[in-house]
């Protein structure tokens, strides 16, 4: 399989965000990618799940947070990506935002090259979907 191309034969590319969580190297397009932003203060919901570090007021909304990194390497990072999917939104901690702009698509569906690596796209529904379960979420 080779490298996907438009019509006129040049590589496709993909506009997002390209960050890093942990090890992993991760991709967003624009359509979901909002904005970076520093991290906000951050309110605790209690009996959350560890990961979601609380809700915080992003553009006059609240949203909740979202450590994407478990374990003894938790924690905010520097920045949080704030992401929206069929109307929910979602910030993004615990990640180091790598580069935005055009990047070349992978060899597999949803990924995207970034120098001498591979970055899969990030299942933002996913997350949002783990937030909106149990007795904290309303």
């Amino acid at each position: 399989m080779g490298d996907a191309a438009d019509h006129e034969g040049q590589p496709t590319k993909h506009g997002g965000v390209v960050f890093r969580a942990g090890e992993e190297l991760f991709f967003l397009p624009a359509s979901i990618a909002m904005k970076i932003s520093p991290i906000p203060e951050m309110a605790r919901v209690p009996g959350g799940p560890l990961e979601l570090r609380g809700v915080a007021l992003v553009g006059g909304v609240m949203i909740p947070v979202v450590d994407v990194v478990e374990g003894p390497d938790a924690g905010p990072a520097g920045a949080m990506l704030v992401c929206a999917v069929i109307g929910e939104s979602v910030g993004l901690v615990g990640i180091e935002v790598v580069a935005t702009g055009r990047f070349e698509a992978g060899e597999g569906p949803g990924e995207v090259k970034f120098g001498d690596e591979t970055a899969r796209t990030f299942d933002v529904a996913a997350v949002i979907a783990r937030v909106r379960e149990g007795r904290w979420a309303v």
